[in-house]
């Protein structure tokens, strides 16, 4: 079944500017759904939407917000409520790695806002009106970070680990409903979020985000929980299979002190 027939007419992305986002509006265009692309810089979002409507023939909105702005929602729904929004893409997100004490307060309660609040309220609104059609599907954009305490990204990694446990739920929940639940766990990729940290000590490359993107595209309705890349999956297997929670925590914060 075709991606058009089986969520509708609209996927709404956001974070849609650059990286993994950028990626799932190419690969969704290519697949001939309309989009709705948000993020807050608005020439690069119009250059993205130009290209994809004029290379795929599809409709592609720009829309520039902020959604840390109190009211983005109803920005947003001006934009939406006349269309048939049957794919959301919740890629947006912050992350921070150093010291916990060395990033303020607000910058932490940011990244919670962007990383939970966001998504949530998202999810509250779009999908009542897709258990309205009895037809759509959800992709949250989490991190392998989420599968345990990680030092210097332990709030980061909290936030993940919140997306990945609701997505878990949904999935469950909404699926008799028509509602195909996603949540993606990315390893480390190439993008703007990691491109301040150098991760050269790590046990695994850094990704593309075409590879992680179509990743997640490929799973959507086939699975709940995908983590891109053999490395990556290596990784959670040992993790989860030979070592303890304390082990992975000072696993990973090994290799987190020495990215910063």
């Amino acid at each position: 079944m075709k991606f058009k027939e089986k969520y509708g007419q609209y996927a709404l992305i956001t974070g849609a500017s650059s990286g993994i986002g950028e990626e799932f509006a190419k690969q969704l265009a290519q697949k001939g759904l309309n989009l709705v692309l948000i993020a807050r810089r608005k020439d690069k979002l119009e250059k993205l939407s130009n290209e994809l409507e004029t290379k795929h023939k599809i409709r592609a909105i720009p829309l520039a917000v902020d959604l840390l702005s109190e009211n983005f929602l109803d920005e947003i729904k001006k934009v939406t409520d006349p269309l048939e929004i049957g794919l959301l893409v919740s890629n947006a997100g912050m992350m921070y790695i150093g010291n916990y004490m060395e990033n303020s307060l607000e910058n932490d309660l940011k990244m919670i806002d962007l990383n939970i609040k966001v998504p949530a309220i998202l999810t509250h609104h779009f999908v009542q009106l897709m258990v309205d059609r009895k037809r759509g599907g959800i992709i949250y954009t989490a991190s392998m970070l989420g599968y345990m305490g990680t030092p210097f990204a332990s709030t980061y990694a909290g936030t993940k680990a919140h997306e990945i446990v609701k997505g878990e739920g949904l999935a469950h929940e909404l699926k008799p409903k028509g509602i195909d639940v996603l949540v993606l766990n990315p390893g480390l990729t190439e993008t703007e979020m990691t491109s301040k940290n150098d991760f050269s000590g790590m046990p695994m490359k850094l990704m593309k985000p075409d590879i992680v993107a179509k990743t997640a595209i490929d799973a959507l309705g086939k699975k709940v929980l995908v983590t891109p890349g053999f490395m990556n999956n290596m990784m959670n297997w040992v993790s989860k299979r030979l070592m303890s929670r304390k082990m992975n925590t000072k696993m990973f914060g090994m290799f987190m002190k020495k990215t910063f």
